[in-house]
């Protein structure tokens, strides 16, 4: 591979990372939403629509009641005029939730079993939807799309550089430069989305009048509950950060959040 390809190949990745993250929230806690194109809304709203029908939906009115009151309080304080808002609770023991491009969001119910009900299940359930949500606003999905165009583009250059060096198995770099890409590259980006996404949710529950610090509280429990299941893998082999990386990065964080919920309690 000659260093004129080498130097292009670096120019190209450096471009498209340049372009692919823009912080939705800055050091004061003010979130920039952004709208997905319409791509992406429409793969959000068909995805969501195949995975209502491939998989079980929970009736259970605590857990229904509970998503309704949350969610109510936090779509008023979301300026996201495009969403088509709707959430769903799935029956599924693993204590996760997601959300898709348009407003979109589902919730399972093991999800419940880590929480439970009543005012602290409620704010718990705020920080989950908060973080989620974020995802969303910030268009997070669209961002990783971009990055993976950059890697099918660079993996091509470099396909193209090796067979005309008549490199043998140009395969076996392509695909080591593509492992390297994701370790070094893909993976952190996902996890720095992440870290945003916990801020970002801490903000939007603060304005919603629940206490951001128990978005802290919700990763000790999930802390708790992946020790109990084994521990976590290496971070640099995640696409999320590790349990206790988020909370002391939320600690940090928490006095910016904190006074968007001093903003809400002095206006009531």
């Amino acid at each position: 591979m000659t260093h004129y390809h080498l130097i292009l190949l670096s120019l190209v990745a450096l471009g498209f990372q340049s372009c692919t993250f823009r912080p939705a929230i800055d050091d004061q806690g003010v979130v920039t939403v952004r709208n997905p194109n319409k791509m992406m809304r429409n793969h959000g709203f068909s995805e969501f629509e195949k995975i209502k029908r491939t998989r079980a939906i929970s009736q259970d009115p605590r857990h229904i009641q509970a998503v309704a009151r949350v969610a109510n309080r936090l779509k008023k304080v979301i300026e996201m005029p495009d969403a088509e808002w709707e959430f769903v609770i799935f029956k599924d023991n693993s204590p996760n939730a997601f959300a898709l491009p348009g407003g979109k969001v589902g919730i399972n119910t093991g999800l419940f079993q880590l929480i439970g009900h009543g005012p602290q299940g409620d704010a718990l359930l705020a920080a989950v939807l908060g973080h989620e949500i974020s995802h969303a606003t910030a268009n997070h999905a669209q961002q990783r799309m971009y990055r993976g165009v950059a890697l099918g583009v660079l993996a091509s250059i470099l396909w193209c550089s090796l067979e005309h060096n008549d490199v043998d198995h140009p395969q076996y770099t392509v695909a080591a430069f593509a492992t390297a890409y994701y370790l070094v590259d893909s993976l952190p980006f996902s996890r720095k989305q992440e870290y945003e996404s916990d801020k970002i949710g801490a903000v939007y529950m603060a304005k919603a009048g629940y206490d951001p610090r128990v978005s802290i509280e919700l990763w000790r429990r999930l802390l708790s509950y992946h020790t109990r299941r084994g521990g976590q893998k290496p971070e640099f082999l995640r696409t999320h950060p590790l349990d206790n990386a988020r909370i002391r990065a939320l600690e940090v964080f928490m006095p910016t959040a904190l006074r968007y919920y001093s903003k809400h309690r002095a206006s009531r």
